[in-house]
């Protein structure tokens, strides 16, 4: 087992925008399940966004899950009670068992 297998500890849900209909046959913004995994999530304070020249003051989180189809950006990921809107994908081809995700907090 792997020294990345040991940082899985927090159960998340990776959700996807889709339209639904409402019952009066509306079209309504909704949140459709992708997957439900163990990720790491660690706050990320680098770069611009720390040094005050952000364009958001939400919190930016790092969001690692194990490699998987279907993941893309503006998913959302719960994290408890959070709602992560993911910004940008990293996929370093050197850690081929991972995808991280840079995910800034959304409210409402």
């Amino acid at each position: 087992m792997s020294e990345f297998a040991g940082t899985l500890r927090e159960r998340v849900i990776i959700e996807q925008p889709v339209s639904v209909r409402n019952s009066m046959g509306l079209q309504e913004p909704g949140w459709e399940q992708v997957c439900r995994c163990l990720a790491s999530v660690t706050l990320a304070n680098v770069g611009q966004q720390a040094e005050g020249q952000a364009l958001s003051a939400m919190p930016r989180y790092r969001v690692t899950i194990r490699r998987r189809d279907g993941i893309a950006l503006d998913q959302r990921v719960n994290w408890g009670s959070r709602k992560l809107m993911v910004r940008q994908l990293l996929d370093d081809p050197r850690l081929k068992d991972r995808i991280s995700m840079l995910c800034e907090e959304v409210r409402g």
